[in-house]
């Protein structure tokens, strides 16, 4: 099988605008991101974007505490980004089926993954805005929880608009997805 060509602009922007859409709850979000298997692997794209991201996010923090640092822990991060974006992808397989939801994968997965672009974008800014100290007093704080709450409002929006299921079982995915990551990056990145 060979790649999907990179997405367009146009297809980042729709992305994007589907994204702020579904964040306010409309359902009419779902309409701007491609569909079925090769809107999965288009969206795929995105970990391109966002495990640079990532990797910045987590430079800035090594380097505003005491958190040990080296190339090999970079690398280690960067590794653990990238199981965790195919390892989510592969529990929704499994989960999926369970909610009698399992026709709805790539209807749950693309806006998922495109969601990542802007919220990491976001929780980029609000760190570094944070870590400088640009912002007065605790604002970078405030501006950072509130970029790490918005992300998990949308996440439960995607999940209860993508699989039409109600705000408690999008509450207890969006809970199992934190515990995922948490217990993988314990697993793989030591300290």
């Amino acid at each position: 099988m060979a790649l999907p060509p990179i997405p367009s602009q146009s297809e980042v922007a729709a992305s994007v605008y589907g994204t702020w859409r579904l964040l306010l709850g409309d359902r009419g979000g779902l309409t701007y991101f491609g569909s079925g298997e090769a809107g999965f692997w288009r969206s795929c794209w995105v970990l391109g974007a966002v495990l640079p991201l990532n990797l910045l996010i987590y430079v800035i923090q090594a380097s505003t505490t005491d958190a040990p640092f080296s190339l090999g822990l970079l690398a280690l991060v960067g590794f653990t980004v990238v199981i965790a974006w195919y390892g989510y992808a592969l529990a929704a397989h499994y989960v999926l089926p369970a909610l009698d939801r399992s026709e709805r994968y790539y209807d749950y997965m693309i806006p998922e993954f495109w969601s990542s672009l802007p919220v990491v974008v976001v929780q980029f800014v609000a760190i570094a805005l944070e870590s400088t100290g640009a912002l007065p007093g605790s604002l970078g704080k405030v501006l950072t929880v509130a970029s790490f709450g918005g992300a998990l409002w949308l996440r439960a929006q995607i999940i209860r608009l993508s699989l039409d299921v109600g705000y408690g079982v999008s509450v207890g995915l969006v809970i199992g997805s934190l515990v995922f990551n948490a217990v993988l990056a314990a697993m793989l990145i030591p300290g």
